[in-house]
């Protein structure tokens, strides 16, 4: 049993604490029940990137969400390794890999993509779709003013979690 809150604690009523207890509270129920598919969220991410722009190169896609190369090589080095996304030669410049997923990938994108739409609809039990639409608005409203970019995710620069 957890003590009861301090009653001039202001904090848990600000906009910044919610989006923060919120967050990190979704982040890491998701990064649990991603790992049954033997992935993590950054991978998951990378997944989805490289399904959505297939036959991209590795920079293209880790420049438009903003990824350091770096990272972005370690996270592709690592789909390779499981199997989950291949590399191919660019025709047109042999220096050149383009990211394509692997029947393997396809696969765990589908059960990720499952994982994450329970996840959602457990994180907004109770809440009318109606609801749920407006705060993906006045969410996307601030990630706009905060010109953080579109589909930029601060986990994706930072280093690398291990799955338990």
């Amino acid at each position: 049993m957890s003590d009861p809150p301090i009653k001039s604690d202001r904090a848990p009523q600000t906009l910044a604490f919610l989006l923060s207890q919120v967050g990190i509270h979704a982040s890491k129920r998701f990064a649990e029940r991603i790992a049954a598919v033997g992935i993590n969220p950054p991978l998951f991410r990378v997944l989805n990137l490289v399904d959505a722009a297939e036959g991209q190169s590795q920079q293209a896609i880790g420049a438009a969400i903003e990824v350091p190369a770096s990272r972005m090589v370690a996270l592709v080095d690592e789909l390779e390794q499981r199997g989950l996304v291949e590399r191919r030669p660019e025709p047109k410049d042999r220096r050149v890999r383009a990211l394509f997923l692997t029947a393997k990938g396809r696969k765990t994108l589908a059960r990720g993509r499952e994982i994450a739409k329970r996840h959602e609809e457990e994180l907004t039990q109770g809440m009318p779709a109606a609801d749920r639409k407006r705060l993906v608005t006045l969410l996307q409203s601030i990630v706009d003013q905060q010109a953080i970019g579109p589909g930029v995710h601060p986990g994706l620069s930072e280093k690398p979690q291990e799955i338990s």
